[in-house]
């Protein structure tokens, strides 16, 4: 079984993490305990969870973020890359 995991700081709050979490997860299904996320990728399993909320302090500004854990178990890299590439699309912030 091959296993991957790392951890990434996302700018959003709890509520702005489960309001984005359904498209972000595409057709994967999924459960929710807390801010522990269970899911199906592929043939193998995803555990996905969530540090309490932090703020980044820049000057007079505070930025909220989460550390997000990916815990991939089973999962081909090639799986992992098109599931993050989607996850991350509807993470994304910013203008243009």
């Amino acid at each position: 079984m091959v296993k991957n995991s790392f951890s990434k700081d996302m700018g959003v709050t709890h509520n702005d993490f489960f309001r984005l979490l359904p498209k972000a997860m595409g057709e994967h299904t999924y459960t929710v305990d807390g801010h522990t996320i269970n899911a199906q990728v592929d043939d193998g399993s995803l555990l996905i969870s969530l540090s309490e909320q932090k703020l980044r302090k820049i000057a007079l500004l505070h930025i909220p973020f989460l550390t997000v854990n990916f815990e991939f178990d089973g999962v081909s890299e090639e799986h992992i890359t098109a599931f993050i590439k989607h996850f991350d699309l509807y993470f994304q912030r910013g203008g243009g």
